[in-house]
C-alpha cells in the first residue's frame, strides 16, 4: 500500500481535499513507532508532528513527586505534538507509544508553511486542537466524578477504537496511567469485569467479550468525546481562520 493510500487511514488527513492532502504528504515521512517508545519528551524542542496510521500514543503530563498523568489517547483520529501547529517551541508533554505501528511525521517548519498556505489544512488542525481541549476538560471532570470501573470501561473502549480490534495488547500499568490510579485499582476493576463476562484478560492482554455491555458500564464521557469530534470536525464549511 502506498503512502498516499495509507494516509487515508488517518481521519484528519483523509478529511482534506486531495490537493491539500497531496501537498502535505510531499513533506511527510512514514515512520514506525515501536511499543513504549517515547517520540517526544517535555522540555525538548518540538521538531515534528505525527499523524498516526495504525499506532496510538498516550500524551502524558509528568508530575513531580507523583505518578505521571495521561491527558489524551491519540490514534488515527488525530495527531500529536499539536504544539507544532501553534508555533510553541517546547512542549510540556511527553508521548508514549501504547500501540505500535506506523505514523506520518512532518517537520514543524514544513507544517507551518503548509498551514499558512492552505486554509483547509489550517481549519482542520485548529478545529482538532479545539476538540482536544474539549476532551481534556471532559477527562478532568471524569476523573473527579466517575468511578474507576466507569473510567476503565471508557479507556478500554477508547483503546479498542484506536486498535480497531477487541483484542488489546495493553498492560495494567498502562491502564493505570490512563486512569490516573494505582495498578491494584485497575486489577480490581478488571477482575470485576471478568467475573461479569465483559472481558477476559491475562498479562499484557485484554479481550473485550461483551462490547455493548461494556459501553453501558462506561461513563457518558466516552460518547461525549465521540460527539465533540464528530460535531467539531464535520465536513461542513466553516469560516477560515485568519
Amino acid at each position: 500500500m502506498s503512502p498516499t493510500d495509507l494516509s487515508l487511514k488517518n481521519r484528519l488527513i483523509a478529511s482534506l481535499p486531495s490537493t491539500a492532502r497531496g501537498l502535505l504528504l510531499e513533506h511527510s515521512e512514514l515512520v514506525e513507532l515501536s511499543l513504549h517508545a517515547v517520540p517526544t519528551s517535555p522540555g525538548e524542542s518540538t521538531k515534528h508532528a505525527y499523524f498516526p496510521i495504525d499506532c496510538f500514543v498516550s500524551v502524558i503530563l509528568p508530575m513531580d513527586g507523583a505518578a505521571d498523568m495521561e491527558i489524551a489517547l491519540v490514534g488515527n483520529e488525530g495527531m500529536f505534538n499539536t504544539a507544532t501547529v501553534l508555533g510553541v517551541k517546547d512542549s510540556c508533554f511527553a508521548t508514549r507509544v501504547q500501540g505500535a505501528g506506523r505514523a506520518l511525521k512532518i517537520h514543524k517548519d514544513a507544517l507551518r508553511m503548509r498551514r499558512a498556505a492552505d486554509s483547509d489544512l489550517r481549519n482542520t488542525l485548529f478545529r482538532y486542537i479545539d476538540v482536544r481541549a474539549c476532551q481534556l476538560a471532559q477527562k478532568a471532570a471524569c476523573m473527579t466524578h466517575h468511578t474507576v470501573e466507569q473510567r476503565l470501561a471508557r479507556s478500554l473502549l477508547m483503546v479498542r477504537d484506536r486498535a480497531n480490534s477487541p483484542e488489546l495488547f495493553i498492560t495494567h500499568e498502562s491502564l493505570a496511567l490512563m486512569l490516573g490510579v494505582r495498578r491494584e485499582s485497575v486489577s480490581q476493576a478488571a477482575n470485576l469485569f471478568q467475573k461479569r463476562g465483559l472481558i477476559s484478560y491475562g498479562r499484557g492482554y485484554v479481550v473485550l467479550l461483551e462490547e455493548e455491555s461494556l459501553k453501558h458500564s462506561a461513563c457518558a464521557c466516552y460518547q461525549a468525546d465521540l460527539d465533540v469530534y464528530a460535531r467539531t470536525l464535520s465536513p461542513e464549511p466553516v469560516m477560515a481562520y485568519v
